[in-house]
């Protein structure tokens, strides 16, 4: 699924709420918790997903504290995969996509606001209640890139986003937490196109989270090796600026393998770099080799050398029993309109 880590068509383009408040500027920023790592696997379905799950974890250092998946318009509820996630005490991401998977070039958000998905939005809303947990929605992500068909239309975006959020809240379903999650470089990088066009309002998200990916030196002539300050720096000081209330998170993540050792080195400093910036509370891992997309190799056990710089980093055991960061406060529910 070329689709799921989308960044090929650009520069460094993708493929718990906290307890302490994030600060809005770099020299008021404060110690941070342990920050929280997840990875994204595939979910195939209940039959495989728990062994697929199962082993990729398998040779990490720790558990993850989160686990993505992707899910489209025309897919019920994965409450089954949820469960999965649960059982390593992870908690759920699902990335919904903003159209059907066979019927993919169509263009959705017209139709989101003509209300055709209400009925999609209110039953997983629902079974989102139903199932109790913690479950981070992902809302039609990479909106900024145009790979997506969601792209290219704001007003669209927000008003779909907030039709989407309503029915979900007058549902009752206050343990679902939105995740507003842009590419870190738009394109076209336009003033019309950036990305702030397309947030949908302080109310409506719980998360504000980045995608972006060092694809190194020879993928293409737009890409070239860099650091986790060149992806993210930059879009990172908007968002202290624009969005100081909101934890934050690495949403899509990963760096390929180039020369023997390099990837590792990578690891070891973009954790480094990231005691720099207390407000991301998250980094999620695009863990799939895409090679026979035409991609690059994601995984983090791509080489002896990145798995073990992983696990003495970002999966490193802590030390006692870290509780996870709390869900936002509910939010009052509304009655559905008939």
């Amino acid at each position: 699924m070329a689709i799921l880590a989308s960044a090929a068509l650009f520069i460094g383009s993708s493929s718990s709420p906290a307890a302490d408040e994030p600060s809005a500027t770099a020299n008021k920023r404060e110690a941070r918790a342990p920050l929280q790592w997840g990875l994204y696997q595939i979910y195939w379905g209940p039959k495989h997903y728990p062994k697929m799950l199962s082993e990729a974890i398998a040779s990490f250092a720790s558990t993850p504290d989160y686990v993505m998946f992707y899910r489209d318009l025309g897919r019920p509820f994965p409450a089954s995969g949820i469960k999965t996630i649960r059982t390593k005490k992870a908690t759920p991401i699902i990335s919904l996509e903003l159209w059907k998977w066979h019927a993919s070039s169509e263009h959705y958000l017209p139709k989101i606001l003509d209300g055709e998905f209400d009925a999609f939005f209110k039953e997983w809303a629902l079974a989102a209640h139903a199932e109790g947990g913690r479950v981070l929605l992902r809302f039609g992500f990479e909106f900024n890139g145009d790979w997506f068909t969601w792209f290219g239309k704001p007003d669209l975006f927000v008003a779909a986003w907030q039709r989407a959020h309503d029915i979900f809240e007058r549902a009752g379903a206050d343990n679902v937490e939105w995740v507003w999650a842009p590419n870190m470089v738009s394109c076209p990088n336009t003033p019309e196109n950036n990305m702030h066009c397309y947030y949908p309002g302080e109310e409506y998200v719980d998360w504000v989270a980045l995608d972006g990916y060092n694809w190194g030196e020879h993928h293409d002539q737009w890409h070239h090796w860099e650091s986790f300050d060149d992806l993210f720096a930059t879009p990172l000081s908007e968002f202290a600026d624009r969005y100081p209330t909101k934890p934050v998170m690495i949403a899509e993540t990963g760096c390929v393998e180039a020369e023997p050792g390099r990837k590792a080195k990578w690891l070891r400093e973009t954790q480094q770099a990231l005691a720099r910036y207390p407000e991301i509370k998250a980094t999620v891992w695009f863990n799939l080799d895409k090679r026979r997309e035409g991609e690059q190799n994601w995984r983090l056990d791509s080489s002896e050398a990145s798995l073990a710089a992983f696990n003495e980093t970002f999966a490193a055991p802590r030390q006692g029993t870290l509780a996870k960061d709390p869900p936002p406060a509910p939010r009052v529910a509304k009655p559905l309109a008939k």
